[in-house]
């Protein structure tokens, strides 16, 4: 069903799933013979077999579902291209995905599994990603669709759809259809090489994410020799004679490197197809004929999530001793919290899934901006006055307006942009920002339509509520565009008051002018300050269409992050009243309140600097001390899981999960399984490293070099501690939580 809007020239109307326009037009390609016009008539999502898989619009497209749209000419296949059919995603809608279209009669098909260059892509479109597809008009741009004819595209389309984790539905259940070594095993003595490859070959793409090495052998130990269910693929050195050395330890000149039973450290890729898993060996398959066996168990999944059909047993397999020597590999498995640094962690570290490393839970909380508190907050019985009720038609301005007041500075068919301020305090602890509300004057709204809405979030750049004149100027970097599109507002005669929201004491009296509060009493609700004290309900922007990263700064300073909203939208029918308190004691003398902030800045439509400019003269301050009513919904999907240092081997409170070279070490990079998060949540590992540490095993001895928190584990090259920090974030369009079952740091001794 085709459920968006598709423009005609002038017009503009909703189809359900098809539109056959009965007027006829001149050809101008076809020697002046008629011809339909070349219209869009069906836009479906679909499946290998172009059946319709989903509704238009849809929030849980599977990833490689195609698009189909029929047009009512037979369409020139060389005017189709990802500019005359525009199918983007990501910041802004800026990045263009990978796929093919192709040309059937008047069916063009959008296929995201082949690539334009005819490669494999079975992953398709991005996990839990929101796509929009535009296909324009020739008023729009020069380059459109045609058909055979060359008459252009009459109809502009406009739609998005968001994709889910998942893919097509099938039934049939994955194989192992063999394994090898690149290069191949020696032809005479069967050895494999040991700075190989080693690979498993599939009957169809596999996922990623059900990739899961083995874990330490003391981890085996502790889970009374079994391999735990989490692991899907476990590469591990046998305990056949070869590898016995001397005892049961592998040794070399250097420190004891590998012990029977540790698995091959090493990580996964896959090729295009994704039906060929690769495992490369993070140090090398051995410097010494060691053996491993490989056992694939039956947690492999095909993208449609079927189970593997065949788990089973290979090997054993014997190195051929020309690998490098093996390093050390710190392993964490989350069997037990031993080292985890509880005073920085809030993810579930195995308690409640061992083995588990999880993300907690997605939680939110509203947080109200009540302007009126400002009455109250700002206010003592020895000042002059408490601020007023200011009824703000910016951002949200119309063109009827203008039947109630003349001469509106700047004209309402200019738009407006308004940006507001608010503090860590008010803000309150580190999130996404999810939602915005804004509070209607008296609850009330009226219904109205504003076009190229644009919303913006940031932080201030110099950490101060009080704003500069410039937009721009302001923000710390760029800010996030959470919101670029349409905006429809309700009538509504009243949205609700917010249920619990502050109450204010109203606390009367100003001595030093008490014409301006003549009962001079306690319970005072001023004129001045209505309807403030009698409404604060709320309505919502823009449904977001991504979100803006919150960060508190150190929760005991205040203003070290201050947070900016913007919202640039043009001239709409009706204009809205939004709650907002004014730092003036009006109605008494008009004085502004002394040390109120500036907090909102305003001017016309994407404009980067104040209109109109500051005159004290005729009354006006831009930024000015106002507080508007406001609503922000702040979720809570990133957690931490941080560890205590892993020290050097002459330090007495090294960890039991391992230690370091010392001075000598030489760390590689991180190895984080899964690599590949479902649902689209996302594992950022970060490093930190110092000379010295205390026995805490968390304090630094600053006295000797250290470094702070970095993403590249080269910089703590040379140092005899690390330690790491692993943020899990959940995906707030699939609710995926973030899920590491090992972290492994491999290391040499240089």
């Amino acid at each position: 069903m085709l459920r968006r809007l598709i423009k005609g020239p002038g017009s503009i109307a909703t189809i359900a799933s098809v539109i056959i326009l009965s007027s006829f037009m001149t050809s101008c390609g076809g020697g002046g013979t008629a011809a339909k016009d070349m219209v869009l008539l069906e836009f479906l999502l679909v499946d290998r077999a172009q059946v319709p898989v989903a509704p238009t619009g849809t929030e849980n497209l599977p990833r490689n579902a195609q698009i189909l749209m029929v047009f009512s000419e037979l369409v020139n296949p060389f005017s189709v291209s990802n500019q005359t059919i525009q199918i983007r995603f990501g910041a802004n809608f800026q990045s263009v995905p990978e796929g093919s279209f192709s040309v059937t009669g008047n069916t063009v098909r959008f296929d995201p599994t082949v690539t334009s260059q005819g490669q494999p892509n079975p992953f398709g479109f991005q996990p839990v990603t929101q796509y929009l597809v535009d296909i324009p008009n020739f008023e729009e741009q020069q380059d459109v669709l045609q058909n055979l004819d060359f008459d252009p595209n009459l109809t502009t389309f406009f739609t998005t759809f968001t994709t889910s984790d998942g893919f097509l539905r099938e039934l049939i259940p994955p194989q192992i259809v063999g394994v090898g070594f690149i290069p191949d095993p020696d032809a005479l003595t069967g050895n494999i090489p040991a700075n190989g490859l080693f690979y498993l070959d599939f009957n169809e793409a596999m996922d990623p994410a059900t990739f899961i090495a083995g874990p330490s052998a003391s981890t085996v130990i502790a889970n009374g020799g079994a391999i735990p269910t989490t692991t899907t693929v476990d590469i591990r050195y046998t305990t056949a004679p070869i590898n016995a050395g001397a005892g049961l330890v592998i040794t070399d000149p250097g420190p004891p490197l590998l012990e029977i039973g540790e698995p091959v450290a090493g990580t996964f890729s896959f090729d295009a197809s994704a039906t060929r898993y690769f495992f490369r060996p993070t140090f090398s398959f051995g410097n010494q004929k060691f053996i491993f066996t490989a056992q694939v168990f039956q947690g492999l999944k095909d993208l449609s999530g079927n189970l593997l059909v065949n788990p089973g047993s290979f090997g054993p397999f014997t190195c051929d001793g020309t690998g490098i020597d093996n390093g050390k590999v710190i392993s964490e498995d989350f069997l037990t919290p031993a080292a985890q640094d509880p005073t920085t962690s809030d993810a579930d570290w195995g308690a409640t899934e061992e083995g588990i490393l999880k993300g907690v839970d997605i939680t939110s909380r509203d947080v109200y901006i009540f302007s009126y508190q400002y009455a109250d907050d700002f206010g003592t019985n020895t000042d002059s006055g408490r601020g007023q009720y200011a009824a703000i038609v910016d951002p949200l301005t119309g063109a009827d307006l203008n039947n109630l007041v003349s001469g509106v500075n700047p004209a309402t068919s200019l738009g407006r942009r308004a940006m507001w301020s608010y503090g860590d305090l008010e803000i309150g602890p580190s999130g996404s920002v999810t939602a915005a509300q804004w509070g209607p004057d008296s609850n009330a709204t009226f219904a109205a339509q504003y076009d190229n809405v644009i919303l913006r979030m940031g932080f201030q750049k110099n950490d101060s509520i009080s704003l500069g004149t410039s937009f721009t100027g302001n923000y710390e970097g760029s800010p996030a565009v959470v919101y670029n599109g349409d905006y429809s507002v309700t009538q509504n005669a009243n949205v609700g008051n917010t249920p619990g929201h502050p109450v204010t004491s109203h606390v009367g009296g100003y001595p030093t002018n008490p014409g301006c509060n003549p009962t001079n009493g306690v319970g005072v609700i001023f004129p001045w300050n209505a309807p403030l004290y009698d409404a604060s309900g709320f309505f919502p922007w823009p449904e977001l269409t991504t979100f803006f990263e919150w960060d508190q700064g150190s929760p005991g300073v205040e203003n070290d992050s201050v947070f900016l909203f913007d919202a640039s939208v043009t001239e709409g029918d009706s204009f809205q009243q939004i709650r907002s308190w004014f730092g003036s004691t009006f109605p008494c003398s008009g004085v502004l309140l002394g040390g109120i902030p500036n907090r909102r800045l305003y001017a016309t439509y994407e404009e980067a600097s104040a209109n109109p400019e500051t005159n004290f003269g005729a009354g006006i301050l831009n930024p000015e001390p106002t507080v508007m009513d406001m609503c922000f919904t702040i979720t809570k999907r990133v957690s931490i899981g941080q560890s205590f240092f892993y020290t050097d081997p002459g330090n007495p409170n090294q960890t039991p999960g391992g230690s370091t070279f010392g001075a000598l070490t030489d760390y590689r990079p991180a190895e984080v399984l899964p690599s590949i998060q479902t649902g689209g949540a996302q594992v950022v590992l970060e490093f930190q490293g110092a000379t010295l540490v205390e026995a805490d095993r968390r304090t630094i001895n600053q006295a000797a070099p250290f470094t702070d928190w970095t993403q590249d584990i080269d910089e703590l090259d040379g140092l005899a501690n690390i330690r790491w920090r692993c943020s899990l974030i959940s995906n707030l369009i699939s609710l995926e939580v973030a899920r590491v079952a090992q972290i492994r740091i491999p290391m040499t001794q240089d």
